[in-house]
């Protein structure tokens, strides 16, 4: 054989040989993201009533669901609300929020003043068709003014929760949702 010959067949073997080890190697582990942590979780149609307030603001509305599927004010007589600005985002918004992370697991009570949740900015009182209610503090906002301080009133757990579903819910208080025919 001459060395030409030798050298082609050499190459092939080398090629063959690395096409084997990368064919044979392992496939990397698939990574996957950790399911997002719950605050609380209701399904939406087992929400009744719906009350937030601002106690800093001296400010209070709630919401009830009647027998026709609708949301309207909760006092005597309290119209539908506007659906453009209700749809049926907002009793998403409060099945349950995702958390962006656990802040502490018990915090202490000098945590949840620092924290902003001895006092709180914000107050929702989820009542449930069988007459549950869940209770949820809203703290103050964090340093880096992307999220807020949030805990359930029976637990301890502190997580926060994305600025911008506060500032939804704020906002139905400071300028409740009502139709444009009954506007206050």
């Amino acid at each position: 054989m001459n060395l030409r010959t030798t050298a082609v067949m050499a190459g092939i073997l080398v090629a063959l040989g690395t096409l084997f080890l990368i064919s044979r190697r392992p496939p990397e582990p698939e990574t996957r993201a950790e399911p997002r942590t719950f605050i609380w979780s209701v399904e939406i149609e087992n929400l009744s009533r719906l009350a937030i307030s601002l106690p800093a603001r001296g400010r209070h509305e709630a919401w009830v669901k009647r027998p026709d599927r609708y949301w309207y004010f909760d006092q005597p007589d309290g119209p539908k609300v506007d659906m453009q600005r209700w749809g049926g985002g907002i009793p998403l918004l409060l099945s349950g929020p995702g958390a962006e992370r656990l802040i502490a697991a018990a915090a202490t009570d000098k945590q949840l003043e620092s924290y902003g949740l001895k006092a709180p900015r914000m107050k929702i009182e989820l009542t449930l068709k069988n007459e549950d209610t869940i209770l949820v503090d809203i703290g103050d906002r964090t340093p880096d003014g992307q999220t807020y301080y949030i805990k359930k009133r029976d637990s301890q757990a502190v997580y926060t929760v994305d600025h911008t579903w506060y500032e939804v819910l704020e906002r139905l208080v400071r300028e409740p949702p009502y139709p444009a025919t009954a506007k206050q």
